[in-house]
């Protein structure tokens, strides 16, 4: 057998054995080492692919794509620092349990450490993020190697699904000549292969006895199905931004952030002596008032993960129980209790969604652009949110709840954010809102949109700069802010949205938002220039008003 053949039959049976696992979209970008990888993904018959030249964009649009369709997405490049760019999506994905498959091309072993061009060291290049690593070997002629694609690969798709969800990385040295044999798509002759559907263990588990809070994060299954658990009147039930329950859990709590804000030490008073227990459910809540009461209540916590690597933040539990939550809370069980508790918590929230309601419109920071933008979008559009302000503005702005709400909030970082969304937005309305730094972190993603001719609308607060760090300790120190922390960008967004195709809008006043602009089809940025001083006022005002209004229903 030829090298070529050799090579061919390699990369075909690797991407045909990952198809065959789940893997039916792949982010190519262009490479001369990864050649015949790329064009095995492109030959697949049963694979959608796109191309982005862009590793460090390709990777976080990867992350958008499997976010939304929760299957596993491959990426594919060339060697060297081309594969270091997928880090920052990779560590993203390894917090998020997301599964992307990274395949990197390498140099031959003969070509490595010793000074040859486009070579460095990637075996384990991404190790504190990844479930699983594996480097596969030359191409040769052995009979062996399919079986050892197929074993390899085996052990990857643990990873795609179940308690232990999480990106992979697989290294391919390639020697030249690459180019494979592209009349052997026979090699495209596997059949879909069922990946295991993970249940709670049986095992023994008492009841929750008594009143209860049950903080409900993000979770990657749908958890639809607990409705009828959290209607009960002796839990009271907390919803996360992200978590897509809250569309249709209209007697739960969503404006914990701004409650667990307000509430005097009389009403945490009564929260200790109401409560026999706290259960959390998925990811960590996004509030950090929320998150700081539960660091400090004697209230005994309970987490219920639906993965192996349990996240115990702001505090340990008192035990952890693992698995599917629906199944899992049903076998849990709840008993007892009173539901005076819940009456007092919902009747504080809906007192707050009340105000806003009723006194948003003495307010013109981008809290108040915020409350319009959810209220003028149409319900069947998606929202992604980047960290910092965007995130935190919608949860305590939200008093609707009928957008279906994601974010990266695994490493909560701000690169990455534009292509993400793009991701997300390939087959579904997507809202991106975003700040100018984060825009800024990403512009290159928004080449995708038209490389693949995606629709997404784009609203960028323009505060020119680092609008969260106003809300923080270093804003006092007004000598070195500004440069430090404020950073000051002074962008005009139009050129980048003239340069990437969009529809450009630049607004400063509320009252020129309205349905049509909000929700126009095509690509659309609409930029809305706000002051970073005056937004930081606002908000505290805000917080204060709702303060003595909840201090005010006391216990």
């Amino acid at each position: 057998m030829s090298h070529q053949k050799a090579l061919t039959k390699q990369v075909f049976t690797l991407i045909d054995v990952l198809w065959s696992y789940g893997m039916e979209e792949v982010v190519i970008s262009p490479g001369s080492r990864s050649t015949p990888i790329a064009i095995a993904a492109e030959l697949h018959p049963s694979i959608r692919t796109h191309v982005h030249p862009d590793e460090r964009s390709a990777a976080f649009f990867a992350l958008g794509l499997a976010k939304a369709e929760r299957n596993p997405v491959g990426l594919i490049c060339t060697s060297g620092t081309a594969a270091a760019n997928y880090t920052p999506a990779i560590a993203e994905a390894g917090l998020s349990h997301i599964p992307l498959i990274a395949l990197t091309a390498d140099r031959p072993h003969e070509l490595r450490e010793i000074g040859a061009p486009q070579s460095i060291s990637q075996n384990n290049m991404y190790s504190n993020y990844v479930k699983f690593f594996t480097e596969l070997p030359l191409a040769d002629t052995h009979k062996s190697l399919e079986n050892l694609i197929e074993s390899k690969m085996l052990q990857c798709s643990r990873f795609f699904t179940g308690p232990n969800t999480g990106p992979v990385h697989v290294n391919i040295p390639v020697r030249e000549p690459s180019m494979p044999d592209v009349k052997m798509n026979d090699l495209f002759n596997r059949k879909k292969k069922a990946l295991p559907d993970y249940k709670m263990a049986d095992e023994s588990m008492n009841p929750f006895q008594g009143t209860g809070l049950l903080l409900i994060g993000e979770t990657r299954e749908d958890v639809s199905g607990i409705g009828g658990i959290i209607d009960r009147e002796n839990l009271t039930v907390i919803i996360d931004p992200r978590q897509h329950l809250r569309k249709f859990m209209k007697n739960a709590v969503t404006h914990h952030d701004l409650i667990f804000n307000a509430l005097s030490e009389a009403q945490y008073s009564f929260i200790e002596e109401n409560v026999d227990f706290i259960l959390r459910v998925g990811e960590p809540l996004t509030s950090k008032a929320a998150n700081k009461f539960l660091s400090s209540t004697n209230v005994p916590q309970y987490v219920l993960s639906e993965l192996q690597e349990v996240k115990t933040y702001p505090v340990a539990p008192v035990a952890t129980y693992i698995g599917n939550v629906p199944d899992t809370l049903e076998r849990i069980g709840f008993s007892g209790g009173k539901p005076d508790f819940k009456k007092w918590m919902t009747h504080i929230d809906d007192s707050v969604t009340r105000f806003i309601d009723e006194n948003i419109s003495g307010f013109t920071d981008e809290g108040r652009f915020t409350y319009d933008i959810i209220q003028k979008t149409e319900p069947a559009t998606n929202f992604f949110l980047s960290s910092s302000m965007p995130i935190r503005d919608v949860e305590r702005y939200d008093t609707l709840n009928v957008h279906s709400i994601y974010s990266n909030r695994g490493a909560n970082g701000i690169d990455g954010v534009v292509s993400t969304a793009l991701g997300m937005a390939m087959g579904r309305p997507v809202t991106l809102i975003i700040g100018d730094v984060a825009l800024y972190h990403d512009m290159n993603g928004l080449l995708m949109s038209r490389l693949e001719g995606i629709d997404i609308n784009i609203i960028v607060f323009n505060n020119n700069g680092g609008g969260i760090f106003s809300f923080l300790p270093q804003y006092a120190d007004k000598d070195h802010f500004e440069r430090l922390f404020g950073t000051p960008l002074d962008i005009d967004f139009s050129h980048a949205a003239a340069l990437y195709d969009f529809d450009h809008v630049c607004i400063t006043d509320v009252g020129e938002l309205d349905m049509g602009l909000l929700n126009r089809s095509g690509r659309n940025m609409i930029e809305i220039k706000t002051d970073r001083d005056k937004n930081l006022l606002e908000h505290q005002k805000l917080k204060e008003e709702i303060g003595k209004m909840v201090t005010a229903i006391g216990t």
